[in-house]
């Protein structure tokens, strides 16, 4: 959704509970915006109007009636044309009042049709923003994914197919090999048949799903620039196709249900000759799931191996005793604490806060863009944050590392991006734009680093 999109929406929604949203938001930046808000606002006057209380219509009634028995003895008066003035200044009112206005509203509508037809993309919205409600509203599902790949000739094959169980916060993945990883929010485990081992996990920082999660599908669908480019038969359901196009990188296609409003098929942009595919060949949403699929209990001959799990405790005075540090707490207390040997991890939801004691100075990785924070160097690189604080290394990731960030660090100064650096260089080099757009799409696919540097060689 871009800035247009979600001010006109947010204007809508402030309307619609009956609240003032020139005070809130401000003037419109630009005249079209200014005449879209206006347009709102008219048809805002299509909605009923609301009576003060249930003798209203009684006293309504009463008074107009009242009115009509005085123009009738008006007109038992002998000055007709006074009269006929006195008529005209009370249809007049009447006109504008109550006729005037839904008329008005009714050009408006039209107008606002005939402006939304004409390819402002808001009928792609509607795609997306249902999407996204019906992900909001999806408490479990369970479904059948196969992956495939293709190539610059045609050529199809299946990678693997996996079979998928979450509710909640709770996720089981079963591969085609009948390894099984499952994580019920207290452990994460991963049943390997072919070893008879049964392998206990950290259950923070835990690392993407699957290639194709229908949570971040959705954000990734209203934050980008989309369209909807057709409509095709996926697994046997009818499902609208998005092209979705990220800022700097390729576009790729997303199926979504007609009939769910939820996402069936991803596929990737074609890279280096090969093309991914995720595609819910079953998929059963909100059903109930039985309990025993994220129940713990090994079966019977398998060896349980601790890869580093982790111990889930109730108050940090117990991970400090177990990790021998105590940590630096943001001022919102986390969801859950987990202590390992060497570090402390505070789990946020999306967003984890890693503590490990200090070792030696700090050292920013290659490439990555420095700020400030509690009077040393922050490393920012990519969605994590990291510095040195106390005799403790920090680091936040997730959406909402800046915020958390700060209430340990209140100091904590991002980069300035923008700042022009480039007219400040003593020797001018010119670039080429598309190359550097080549080398970046070489990284977003893994082919190659971006621009090597004695670090790195």
């Amino acid at each position: 959704m871009d800035k247009t999109e979600k001010r006109l929406s947010d204007y809508i929604d402030a309307l619609n509970a009956e609240q003032e949203p020139e005070k809130q938001q401000g003037p419109a930046d630009t005249p079209e915006l200014e005449k879209l808000l206006a347009t709102v606002r008219l048809i805002r006057t299509l909605k009923e109007p609301e009576l003060s209380d249930s003798g209203y219509p009684q006293r309504l009634a009463q008074g107009v009636a009242d009115e009509i028995q005085k123009k009738h003895q008006t007109h038992l008066q002998p000055s007709a044309k006074a009269n006929l003035q006195h008529d005209r200044r009370i249809n007049a009112r009447f006109l504008r009042r109550w006729v005037l206005p839904p008329v008005a509203a009714l050009v408006a509508g039209l107008c606002l049709f005939v402006l939304i037809s004409n390819g402002t993309g808001w009928f792609n919205h509607d795609v997306v923003y249902a999407m996204e409600k019906a992900v909001s509203n999806l408490s479990s599902y369970h479904g059948v994914m196969e992956i495939r790949s293709n190539n610059a000739a045609g050529e199809e094959w299946m990678v693997r197919r996996v079979e998928l169980w979450s509710e909640g916060e709770k996720y089981a993945i079963r591969q085609n090999d009948d390894t099984l990883t499952v994580n019920n929010g207290e452990r994460k485990w991963h049943i390997r048949p072919g070893n008879k081992e049964v392998a206990l996990l950290p259950l923070v920082p835990d690392p993407i799903r699957h290639g194709f999660d229908l949570r971040d599908e959705a954000k990734r669908a209203q934050q980008y620039p989309h369209a909807v480019v057709g409509t095709e038969i996926i697994a046997g359901r009818q499902a609208s196709k998005l092209e979705i196009s990220p800022p700097g990188g390729l576009a790729y296609h997303l199926w979504v249900d007609k009939e769910t409003k939820l996402p069936v098929q991803l596929q990737t942009t074609m890279q280096n000759g090969l093309q991914t595919t995720y595609t819910f060949v079953k998929f059963e949403p909100n059903t109930r799931i039985n309990p025993r699929v994220f129940a713990f209990q090994p079966p019977p001959g398998y060896k349980v191996v601790e890869e580093d799990p982790g111990q889930l405790v109730a108050a940090v005075e117990e991970a400090a005793a177990i990790c021998q540090f105590t940590p630096l707490l943001p001022q919102e207390a986390p969801t859950r604490i987990l202590a390992f040997q060497d570090r402390i991890v505070l789990d946020y939801g999306e967003t984890t806060v890693v503590e490990t004691p200090s070792r030696g100075s700090f050292e920013p990785v290659a490439n990555s863009a420095l700020g400030t924070a509690a009077g040393g160097p922050l490393e920012v690189w990519w969605e994590r944050l990291r510095w040195q604080q106390e005799g403790i290394e920090i680091q936040v990731e997730g959406p909402r590392r800046v915020e958390l960030a700060r209430q340990i660090a209140a100091d904590l100064t991002l980069p300035d991006v923008g700042q022009e650096l480039v007219s400040r260089a003593q020797v001018k080099v010119p670039v080429d734009r598309e190359i550097v757009k080549a080398d970046q799409q070489q990284v977003d696919r893994g082919s190659s680093p971006w621009q090597l540097d004695p670090l790195q060689v």
